[in-house]
């Protein structure tokens, strides 16, 4: 058993209101705390990104209903990669639902927000750990 993360964009296939965001998360918190699975999940305009950590096989399950959940369209895996300790270790799902930024206050380590679309991520995955790596709290 080895501890690893895994990393995904997707395009919500309707606009999320604050209630289908919060059903979302209150059956992620339940169904992820039964698998010891933590992580993060930002949400902007219609653009998912989330990581997951815990098990391979748990991660891989989960991911695989993620992508054919009807919510959700360009379903893009980013990596996944083992991981020495959680880094979400607390949260069952954090949360953040971005909301407009003015873009011309964000610095260069924000930059990622003038883009979130997994397009962008495909091409600068890096970007994407830069910008889950901000929610931390």
């Amino acid at each position: 058993m080895s501890l690893h993360c895994l990393v995904y964009v997707s395009m919500a296939t309707k606009e999320m209101s604050d209630n289908d965001l919060q059903a979302i998360l209150e059956k992620s918190r339940t169904k992820n705390a039964e698998a010891h699975i933590t992580g993060m999940l930002i949400y902007r305009d219609g653009f998912f990104a989330q990581v997951l950590e815990g098990e391979m096989e748990d991660l891989e399950n989960l991911f695989a209903r993620i992508s054919i959940d009807e919510r959700h369209h360009i379903v893009f895996l980013m990596h996944t990669k083992p991981l020495e300790k959680r880094s979400f270790a607390d949260w069952t799902m954090g949360f953040d639902k971005i909301h407009d930024p003015n873009t011309d206050a964000l610095d260069d380590n924000q930059k990622a927000l003038k883009q979130l679309q997994p397009e962008f991520f495909i091409r600068c995955a890096s970007e994407l750990d830069v910008l889950l790596e901000q929610f931390k709290h």
